[in-house]
């Protein structure tokens, strides 16, 4: 899959320089998708990276992280960290914001998945984590 072309906004608005604080695009950049172009992300102000998660994928059954520690590092697209982009980004003035969790955390239809069960209780453990 590949991510789609920004949808509305100002191409021109890249830097988040247009003097109203409530005006914002938002791109969702999936982390097992290709990684989006330059051109891509260029009208956006936010970028939304899912998802970080506590397991490692299995074709069975993903194995579940029973101290509910987040793998690091994090993918952020292309299945890859991409430490670079998100370094463009923040450079280009975009807000970079991740995503917790996802369908194979439990929240998938299979039923099989129940990574979230190994975080409750933690959740001091899982916010500190989350904002290192």
């Amino acid at each position: 899959e590949t991510t789609p072309a920004p949808v509305g906004g100002n191409a021109n608005n890249n830097n988040n320089n247009n003097n109203n604080d409530d005006s914002r695009l938002i791109a969702s950049v999936g982390n097992w998708l290709t990684c989006p172009t330059d051109a891509q992300m260029e009208a956006y102000t936010h970028v939304v990276v899912s998802f970080a998660v506590t397991y490692t994928w299995g074709e069975m059954k993903n194995q579940c992280n029973e101290q509910c520690d987040i793998l690091t590092p994090v993918a952020v697209c292309d299945n890859a960290p991409h430490a670079e982009l998100v370094a463009k980004w923040r450079a280009a003035g975009k807000k970079v914001i991740l995503s917790f969790g996802g369908a194979g955390m439990g929240g998938s239809w299979d039923g099989l998945n129940n990574c979230w069960e190994h975080c409750f209780g933690k959740e001091e453990h899982l916010a500190q984590q989350l904002t290192d």
